[in-house]
């Protein structure tokens, strides 16, 4: 073995031919690969498009059925009135609903207690298959007021499908698969729109599932119906009917893909599940019924639906092996006649030579005399690289040096320029309505005796609305001073109490321009533990806005609860937010119109407000007739009662 490795080291021809040829193999391998998982993936969808039509149209064969089985029913429903209200009448009604429809199984007739006097409490007429004729009977008196095809549609109010139940002829319940059926009830009125009976009419299991298990896209795949609480309708295994469900005794660690098909089943979901029965893989794809509150799979094996593509494996694969090695024959032979590694550790020296110092030479275990040439160049290029290196780092760091300090020096510029700014408009701002309150200080002062009481109340409502626009950006300038402030979110804010403190502040005080609107989806004793003065505060400056801005149509504030948060909507018809002022709607110190008053904080503030109790502030964006300001709040409950911590 070690002479034939010192071979091998010794023929550099031949190492590069086994080199090359083991890596077109494995890519070769790779490729086919995919290939063939791909290939595998497209047979796979093809066969289960093939089950979904169908299963559509086995769903629809079944929805077919059963709608005749309701426009029969309703048909004669529609046609009973008083004067065929007769016993003979009704045994021939029955007898020609069965008689004009193969399909089904029977058909019974039954009134209420005593509506036929003359006869006693009990009256039912029931007609059926016997062959090829029908046979319709009076049955005999028994208590049918509490069997599920009659009591359900009464209880109901409404036609309806009841849940399958085994019956014979005589109306005695049996434990035979033969005798199982489904039934759909109408329930019959009089003039005065009181129940006088029930007619329903029946189709048998055993006939449903020679239907379904006609669509059979494969040999072995089949179908199984369930009821509404997940009961064997319709399974191959007959002893599994109405015995067991389709959850009975899974074991949850280790069939959790049968536990969630039976799910999706109930549900009445559509959809296609991959699952494991008896030790095989299968496709399950499930449909829910139109008409009842059941649903359908079609069960097909995994293997039969891959078996062409697994016969095409066993073809492919010897001829894999051997193209393989006809490849790595024609590589060799490539290969000796290559260009010998010279010519390699000649090009890169030249790319080293035309600035590209960063190129490595790999170093090599060879003995011969290109191994030890190609180790001293290699050793070479590290040196020269290394001192290349050094050089470009120690020009990269000045250069990056030099570049944060410009930066440096531009955000320095900036901060300055923005807090000269920020001065101009805090002085502009306070300074407008304090010239506005002492001026007409002094007109109260020199002339108040000779204002008239109505211009009088004019002048202070006037300097109070400039009051409070003081107090407005003095309380946002502490708010963003505090912006780490520890809030205290503990104190039990009633919702209802919260909505008319702000509606009361919101119609009392300037501007006055709409009363605000309410609409409070939360129960009267609704609590959030909350901060009283920040949740406040930041709602009401929202409304603020709103009045500020809206000169027609409404200002609406609207409080409900979803889930484990508290939604609070501020919503107005103003003249909404321009789209390219939305993407800094809450950036400090900016305003949409640099000629509004205000200093670019109340939104901010909101903002840091609603965060600080552990909520957030967002601007709907869907909203078109004005703005829209959604408040979100914790409320840990989920259930909208009672307390919840935020």
């Amino acid at each position: 073995m070690k002479r034939l490795l010192s071979f091998i080291n010794g023929k550099l021809s031949l190492k590069l031919s086994l080199g090359i040829t083991l890596f077109l193999m494995m890519i070769f391998t790779l490729s086919l690969g995919i290939l063939f998982m791909q290939t595998r993936q497209m047979v796979k969808e093809e066969a289960i498009s093939r089950a979904e039509q169908e299963l559509e149209n086995m769903v629809q064969r079944v929805d077919g059925a059963m709608n005749e089985v309701e426009v029969a029913t309703r048909t004669a429903e529609w046609h009973l009135d008083d004067e065929q209200l007769k016993p003979d009448s009704l045994l021939n009604d029955a007898r020609r609903i069965v008689a004009m429809n193969p399909n089904f199984d029977g058909c019974s007739i039954s009134m209420e207690p005593n509506f036929f006097p003359q006869i006693g409490r009990y009256f039912s007429v029931y007609a059926y298959h016997i062959g090829d004729s029908v046979k319709a009977k009076v049955e005999e008196p028994y208590d049918y007021f509490d069997k599920i095809y009659y009591k359900t549609p009464i209880s109901l109010g409404k036609p309806s499908w009841v849940e399958a139940y085994s019956e014979n002829t005589e109306g005695v319940a049996s434990e035979s698969y033969e005798d199982l059926i489904v039934s759909y009830g109408v329930p019959m009125y009089n003039g005065k729109r009181e129940v006088i009976g029930v007619i329903s009419t029946d189709l048998s299991v055993p006939w449903l599932a020679e239907v379904v298990q006609e669509f059979k896209p494969y040999e072995s795949s089949y179908c199984v119906m369930l009821g509404s609480d997940g009961q064997y309708l319709i399974h191959p295994d007959t002893t599994k009917l109405m015995r067991q469900t389709i959850f009975t005794d899974l074991d949850p660690n280790k069939q959790q893909d049968l536990i969630s098909l039976g799910h999706e089943m109930l549900s009445g979901n559509k959809g296609v599940m991959s699952v494991v029965i008896n030790g095989k893989r299968c496709i399950a794809l499930y449909q829910s019924l139109q008409r009842a509150p059941w649903s359908v799979t079609l069960i097909c094996q995994e293997s039969e639906i891959l078996a062409g593509y697994t016969k095409l494996l066993y073809i492919l694969i010897p001829l894999l092996v051997f193209g393989l090695l006809v490849i790595l024959v024609f590589c060799m032979n490539v290969v000796a006649n290559m260009v010998t590694p010279i010519n390699s550790l000649t090009e890169q020296l030249s790319y080293i030579t035309n600035g590209h110092y960063d190129e490595t030479i790999d170093t090599t275990d060879r003995r011969d005399v290109i191994g030890r040439l190609q180790n001293n160049f290699a050793e070479m290029q590290k040196a020269l690289s290394y001192q290349i290196t050094s050089l470009q780092e120690v020009n990269a760091a000045t250069k990056q040096m030099n570049k944060e300090l410009a930066e440096a020096n531009e955000q320095v510029n900036m901060a300055v320029e923005k807090k000269n700014e920020f001065l101009k408009d805090v002085t502009h701002q306070i300074r407008t309505p304090l010239n506005i309150i002492n001026g007409f200080i002094q007109v109260l002062r020199d002339d108040y005796d000779s204002i008239p009481k109505e211009e009088v109340n004019n002048i202070l409502e006037t300097m109070l609305t400039n009051a409070i626009s003081i107090s407005r950006m003095v309380s946002m300038l502490m708010v963003a001073a505090n912006s780490d402030v520890k809030v205290n979110t503990t104190e039990k804010v009633n919702v209802h109490k919260l909505v008319g403190f702000l509606e009361h502040l919101a119609n009392t005080n300037p501007p006055y321009t709409f009363d605000l609107t309410t609409e409070v989806n939360v129960s009267k004793d609704f609590v959030v533990k909350s901060n009283w003065e920040f949740l406040a505060k930041a709602i009401l400056e929202l409304i603020y806005n709103a009045k500020k801005f809206t000169t027609e149509g409404y200002i609406k504030l609207s409080v409900r609860a979803e889930g484990l948060t508290v939604v609070f909507e501020v919503e107005d018809t103003g003249p909404g937010i321009r789209k390219e002022t939305q993407e800094k709607l809450f950036a400090t110190f900016e305003k949409g119109d640099i000629f509004n008053e205000g200093l670019g904080l109340g939104l901010p503030c909101c903002k840091q407000m609603i965060r600080l109790l552990g909520g957030d502030l967002r601007y709907d964006t869907n909203y078109t007739n004005g703005s829209r300001f959604i408040v979100i709040i914790p409320n840990s409950s989920g259930n909208g009662k009672g307390y919840v911590n935020v």
